[in-house]
C-alpha cells in the first residue's frame, strides 16, 4: 500500500500524476484517482470529486501494487506532464 501526496504551486482545474516503476511493479487497485499503466509507466488521473486543487494545496491518492523480487521506489514523477521538483 502506498500514498502519493503532491503540493501544488498554482491552482489546478484537473490533474494527472505519472511515475515509472523500475522493477516491473503493477498497480492492482487505486483510490481517489483512476489508474492507467503502460509497461512501467503509471498515470493516476483525478476523480470527479477531487479534480480542482487550490494553489498551495495538496492532492493525495493511494494504491496497492504487486511486485516480484525487488520493490525499488518509483521515479520520474510528473504532474500534468511537468517534472515534479
Amino acid at each position: 500500500q502506498a500514498a502519493v501526496s503532491v503540493t501544488t504551486g498554482s491552482a489546478l482545474d484537473s490533474w494527472q500524476v505519472a511515475w515509472t516503476f523500475p522493477d516491473g511493479q503493477r498497480v492492482d487497485r487505486m483510490w481517489d484517482a483512476t489508474p492507467a499503466q503502460d509497461g512501467s509507466r503509471v498515470t493516476a488521473t483525478a476523480a470527479d470529486y477531487n479534480r480542482s486543487v487550490p494553489a498551495g494545496s495538496t492532492l493525495t491518492f493511494g494504491f496497492l501494487a504487486t511486485w516480484h523480487d525487488e520493490n525499488t521506489p518509483p521515479h520520474d514523477f510528473t504532474l500534468n506532464g511537468r517534472d515534479c521538483a
